[in-house]
């Protein structure tokens, strides 16, 4: 009775293991194939680098690129307009001359992209198209004769649209060289110098006038080569 009950059993669990199917999702399914980290340098509206983070494959040749960006700006303030336009105390650019002012910058920009894999356009070489949302920091500081205490930061932020594309050449199972070329269009925004009186609204009286002597992004091209790495 026991062997008999021994070899029921066995037969029984030899039974259902065969019945019993594994399915294992594959990864690609789940838009995870082949996440892409890249670095770029060049220039976006002065000397430019940007890292991303690239999920090209979400919904079949449909990604998201994440990145951020940092720009050094030389050229803040526009040399052709008044430092005071009310007081009429001369251009940025005659104070420079004089070697009476000098000039600096920076811009910090994020961008959040749907991208759109074209595919193969030569023997290892992939062309991805992307568009997308973007928000940028932008600081200027003016300084009058070397004095720290005539120095002045002004800042403004400011949403966005931008598109571009990606050149990769492969050159290693992981590794691509990149070229990427686009264009970002930014938005007015609030300009403050960090106190009451110095805050500006966009449409406020005397907007437009301040606004007038910065450099602040509006449209921006870009160009910028570097490296991605796939995982």
């Amino acid at each position: 009775m026991k062997k008999f009950l021994a070899l029921s059993t066995t037969a029984l669990l030899a039974t259902a293991a065969a019945q019993t199917t594994v399915v294992v999702q594959p990864s690609s399914s789940l838009g995870l194939r082949g996440l892409e980290f890249g670095v770029l340098g060049g220039y976006a509206g002065g000397l430019n680098g940007e890292v991303f983070v690239h999920a090209p494959n979400v919904a079949g040749p449909v990604g998201v690129k994440l990145s951020a960006s940092q720009t050094s700006a030389s050229d803040a303030l526009r040399d052709d307009v008044s430092v005071n336009s009310t007081l009429g105390l001369g251009t940025f650019g005659s104070y420079k001359q004089q070697g009476l002012a000098t000039e600096s910058g920076s811009h910090s920009t994020y961008a959040l992209d749907g991208t759109y894999n074209l595919g193969q356009v030569g023997r290892g070489v992939d062309l991805t198209a992307y568009a997308g949302g973007r928000y940028g920091t932008f600081s200027a500081t003016e300084t009058y004769a070397g004095d720290a205490a005539l120095s002045q930061t002004t800042r403004t932020s400011a949403f966005g649209v931008g598109a571009g594309a990606m050149l990769g050449y492969r050159i290693s199972d992981r590794a691509s060289l990149i070229g990427d070329l686009g264009v970002d269009q930014y938005f007015n925004g609030a300009i403050t110098n960090g106190t009451d009186a110095g805050t500006y609204q966009t449409g406020e009286a005397g907007y437009n006038d301040v606004r007038a002597r910065f450099a602040f992004p509006g449209t921006v091209f870009k160009a910028k080569v570097g490296v991605k790495f796939n995982f």
